[in-house]
């Protein structure tokens, strides 16, 4: 087996608006407390190559991650064996419009994927031979994050990582663990808030490393600060590095089909559900309001090709016969416990924000709390929500597709 590891900074210019926190807050960068980059790793056994791509972004649009993807086709892998995902940062630029929650800058999406493009040139001129791949999974001290959620909600305290070690190569880390990228709070400067810390943990230490961030829908930082978010990348760090086991080095991949079924929305029912938010928030003014607006126009503009089920296909590739799933959405903390109870694999990583963001997918007893990411975040990323209980119910498809 062989590796390989890239880097490419993606730092928006200044004035750019930051993406999340709320709804026209119109809050643009003016600094960089530390650089945005698109970070890749391509794994060779055999004829066979993956490619793993990690952007410190909110999340990317569909036509980004294309480019990207044939990007990896000029250098011989093929879509299936390529994974794409985000660390959901806050304090980064909107590269898909969200309603109000940050404007695109056309002309750095548009010139994105170039910048992102000398990460995977990079990662296959640094190919070398892997002596040894190691695996860890344990428990981050601390209360750093909680479940936003439910007071009793699932949340996942593990981090999870492989280690690649290559003579005479600085070895290469994929860390995963999952949480909102929210330490920093409503700041304008651009980081990649508690991933950045983690990256800079193991850079000085002489580790390549590439953040993959979990289901963390509804995960955040417990009294987020810029000191926490220090403290938790350094336990994060820590974590990794203990308990480190040795795998075999085989490398497989591929993408499992999916298909999401929507609410299926009369014309009535957009203009009811926008009037509801309009009547919760105020008055047609309120910034809430206004996203709910913008929603039901656009919804209505386009009524006639709405559709109830959206097909997909979520990447995935098993290393040392340790999975690793990337899905499409803020997915919520138990659609990764039930994959892996399911799929019999408790040391799999199930990431979110992979490719194009397409919103929350929470999980069956969020929608009877009747909460924000069942309900109104439909306006937000300007679609239908899930038919309650596709959260477990996609788990299920996909762990079935995946030991089928």
């Amino acid at each position: 087996m062989r590796a390989g590891f890239g880097l490419a900074e993606i730092t928006p210019p200044m004035g750019v608006e930051l993406a999340g926190y709320g709804y026209y807050l119109q809050r643009k960068c003016d600094s960089v407390r530390d650089p945005l980059y698109a970070r890749a790793v391509i794994l060779e056994s055999g004829k066979q190559r993956q490619l793993i791509v990690s952007c410190d972004v909110l999340g990317l649009s569909q036509e980004v991650a294309d480019a990207v993807i044939s990007y990896a086709g000029s250098l011989g892998i093929p879509r299936e064996r390529v994974m794409i995902v985000s660390i959901h940062t806050h304090t980064g630029p909107a590269v898909k419009y969200h309603n109000g929650c940050g404007e695109v800058d056309d002309a750095y999406v548009a010139g994105l994927a170039e910048k992102i493009r000398p990460a995977l040139e990079s990662a296959a001129a640094d190919l070398s031979e892997v002596a040894r791949l190691l695996y860890t999974r344990g428990p981050v001290p601390g209360d750093y994050i909680y479940n936003r959620a439910a007071p009793d909600g699932p949340v996942d305290r593990e981090a999870r990582g492989f280690l690649l070690e290559r003579p005479g190569k600085a070895p290469i880390l994929l860390a995963n663990a999952a949480c909102h990228g929210v330490f920093l709070r409503c700041v304008s400067c651009v980081s990649a808030d508690f991933s950045g810390e983690l990256h800079r943990r193991c850079a000085e230490a002489g580790i390549l490393s590439v953040y993959l961030n979990g289901l963390c829908g509804d995960i955040d930082p417990w009294h987020p600060s810029p000191e926490r978010m220090a403290e938790y990348g350094q336990k994060l760090f820590e974590t990794l590095r203990a308990g480190l086991q040795e795998l075999p080095l085989t490398l497989s991949g591929g993408r499992l089909p999916f298909t999401l079924r929507l609410v299926p929305f009369t014309r009535e029912d957009i203009r009811e559900a926008a009037a509801r938010s309009v009547r919760k928030a105020g008055g047609p003014e309120a910034p809430a309001a206004r996203c709910a607006l913008a929603w039901e126009e656009e919804l209505l503009g386009q009524f006639d090709s709405l559709v109830s089920e959206e097909p997909g296909d979520a990447a995935y590739f098993v290393l040392g016969g340790v999975p690793v799933l990337a899905l499409p959405f803020e997915g919520y903390t138990g659609i990764g416990m039930d994959f892996r109870s399911l799929a019999g694999c408790p040391d799999a990583m199930v990431l979110g924000c992979a490719e194009q963001l397409r919103g929350y997918l929470p999980t069956r007893d969020d929608f009877l709390r009747d909460s924000y990411a069942a309900k109104e975040s439909m306006f937000l990323y300007r679609r239908l929500p899930p038919v309650p209980g596709e959260a477990e119910r996609l788990a299920r498809q996909l762990a079935e597709g995946f030991i089928g």
